[in-house]
């Protein structure tokens, strides 16, 4: 029983005199971590290392996956261009012109006055107003206009020295992009006429807002 109780208080003597060499274990940590040890580190079970391993793709896996999220980002706002934002919308302001001039096939006593209208964009209301010199002995003897008559009001009467040929568009109705043309007739003395005073007035409604526009005949 004595040498059991010494081999006991022997082993507790070395247990109290042993001191963990740190440094060392710290050495080993680092050349496993860097790859450099030609052995794995011995106590780590393989299930832990595994798990290391499994991590170590993952995070390389997210990494790739934020990569390509920024790269797609990049390219949206940079080469592929994104979408109009709402508070730079694209431009929708109507170009408008109109222009007027006789007709060739008018004669000595009978005339027609054409007006040409050309609008980039749709428009939601126009009037046309095709101002005549009124000489004496002229009378109004009809117009039209190549859009459908049904969408139109229209109506002759003499304003200020003038007869004035005039086109409404109806509520609901709309203008088409394009060349459009109105004309008035009517009936004068013999002979030639001069249009140079006549003119010509366009109000309209575009995407934008208000359109006007207006000029002579030539």
């Amino acid at each position: 029983m004595a040498d059991r109780r010494d081999a006991r208080e022997l082993l507790r003597a070395a247990a109290a005199e042993h001191r963990p060499d740190r440094e060392r274990m710290r050495e080993r940590v680092r050349r496993g971590i860097a790859g450099s040890a030609p052995a794995r580190p011995a106590g780590r079970p393989a299930g832990v290392r595994r798990l290391l391993v499994v991590g170590a793709v993952v995070a390389l896996g997210c990494f790739s996956l934020g990569v390509t999220a920024l790269v797609g980002a990049w390219l949206d706002g940079g080469e592929r261009g994104a979408p109009p934002a709402a508070s730079a919308p694209a431009s929708a302001e109507v170009a408008l012109s109109a222009s007027g001039e006789v007709d060739p096939g008018s004669n000595p006593y009978w005339s027609q006055s054409n007006v040409t209208l050309e609008t980039s964009h749709p428009l939601t209301a126009l009037t046309v107003e095709l101002r005549v010199v009124a000489e004496e002995g002229m009378r109004p003897t009809g117009g039209w206009r190549t859009l459908p008559a049904s969408d139109f009001v229209y109506s002759t009467v003499r304003e200020g020295g003038d007869l004035v040929f005039r086109w409404e568009l109806r509520p609901g109705a709309e203008v088409p992009p394009g060349s459009h043309v109105f004309a008035g007739q009517y009936d004068h003395d013999a002979g030639p006429r001069s249009a140079g005073l006549d003119r010509v007035r366009i109000t309209g409604e575009g995407p934008s807002g208000p359109v006007t526009v207006s000029g002579g005949f030539h």
